[in-house]
C-alpha cells in the first residue's frame, strides 16, 4: 500500500489509529498513570508502538505518552527522525509533546480530546493550543482534530 493509499488518510481509518492510543491510556490507567494514550504509525499505516504516560512510575516529568512513544519509535525503527509517520493522541499535544512531535519530522497528528477538554477535567499545565507550535514548523503537519473525541474525554472519569 503507498502513502497515497493508507487507510490512516481516511476518518474510519483514523479512528482505528486513535482506538490503539485509547487502549494504551486505559493500561496506563490501570497502572495507576495519567489518562493519556499515544500511538506511532508508519507512513504506510502500520502500527510501530502504542504507549501511555509514565510520569507517574519513572518520576520524570517528560515521559508524557507522546514523548516516550517517539522515543521509542526511533528505537525500534533505529532512526532517529519519524518523518512521514502519524501519532494518534488521546489529547491534544501539550507545548513539549507537540515541540518533539516536530523535532521528531512527525507529519500527521490525530489527537481526540482538547486542550480545552483536559482543562476542564483539571488538568491545568501550559495551555497553548499545538496548533500554535505546528504551525511555525519549517515542514507542513497536518493536524486532525476531534477524533473520537467523546472516548478520548471519557479517560478523564476513569479511576
Amino acid at each position: 500500500m503507498s502513502a497515497s493509499e493508507n487507510m490512516l488518510q481516511t476518518e474510519e481509518g483514523r479512528a482505528g489509529g486513535m482506538r490503539a492510543a485509547l487502549d494504551a491510556a486505559r493500561h496506563g490507567i490501570l497502572a495507576g498513570q495519567a489518562p493519556f494514550g499515544a500511538a506511532i504509525f508508519t507512513e504506510q499505516g502500520e502500527l510501530i508502538v502504542a504507549e501511555h504516560n509514565q510520569v507517574r512510575k519513572m518520576l520524570d516529568p517528560t515521559a508524557h505518552a507522546e514523548v516516550f512513544a517517539i522515543r521509542l519509535a526511533c528505537r525500534l525503527i533505529d532512526r532517529q527522525t519519524l518523518t512521514g509517520c502519524w501519532l494518534f493522541t488521546t489529547c491534544e499535544p501539550c507545548p513539549m509533546c507537540a515541540t518533539a512531535a516536530v523535532f521528531a519530522g512527525l507529519r500527521h497528528v490525530v489527537y481526540g480530546a482538547s486542550v480545552e477538554d483536559a482543562q476542564e477535567a483539571g488538568f491545568s499545565e501550559l495551555q497553548l493550543p499545538s496548533r500554535q507550535i505546528f504551525d511555525r514548523s519549517s515542514d507542513e503537519i497536518t493536524v486532525y482534530p476531534n477524533v473520537l473525541r467523546q472516548e478520548c474525554r471519557a479517560l478523564f472519569n476513569l479511576p
